[in-house]
């Protein structure tokens, strides 16, 4: 989950991106410096130690990137050392590719089965959610021993269920909130 924080920075670096293009590049860049300097832990613990000064925090940013990368994610990995932020790379990183995603028009969504999924059921499911999404999806599937049959798929904080039981669920509510039956005889007061 991205923070409001990580959002704004990944969102204002999106906005900077003229074309798709640009926006490729940027989201390639941001990646490669969230693998080298988040992924590895001793490189994430002495940008994030508030013992190093930020001058020396900032050589090894230029060590490390500087004429590698865009001079927008350059700027954006200073200011992260500026303000003590290096540690929002990899969420920044993660809302920058699913804002390039939705601007391609691809959704990334997560199925869950009770069993595996063979080829062509990916292909089916696949086929039937991008009909659904009206967009080009991602699949990753996952399985979810406790749903009895069909599937469930999370996309955007959306959950679309085809599963047996969320059918069930669905037909328990209906009969819960079916009409109720009211008899239409005399009051008798006393």
């Amino acid at each position: 989950m991205t923070s409001s924080v990580g959002r704004n920075y990944a969102r204002a670096l999106f906005d900077l991106a003229t074309d798709a293009s640009t926006r490729d590049a940027l989201e390639e860049d941001v990646r490669a410096m969230r693998d080298a300097f988040h992924a590895d832990r001793e490189v994430r613990g002495f940008l994030s130690n508030r013992l190093i000064s930020r001058v020396t925090k900032k050589k090894l940013v230029a060590a490390g990137a500087e004429g590698m990368v865009d001079g927008r994610v350059l700027i954006l990995l200073y200011l992260l050392v500026d303000r003590d932020r290096t540690l929002l790379l990899g969420e920044i990183c993660e809302e920058l590719e699913r804002l390039c995603r939705m601007a391609r028009g691809v959704r990334k969504v997560k199925v869950y089965s009770a069993f595996p999924l063979n080829g062509e059921e990916k292909a089916l499911v696949t086929t039937g959610l991008q009909a659904r999404l009206s967009a080009m999806v991602e699949l990753e599937t996952e399985l979810r021993p406790s749903l009895i049959g069909g599937v469930v798929a999370e996309s955007e904080g959306q959950e679309i269920e085809f599963s047996i039981q969320g059918r069930l669920r669905d037909l328990a509510s209906q009969a819960g909130a079916g009409p109720t039956h009211t008899s239409t005889g005399s009051s008798v007061s006393g």
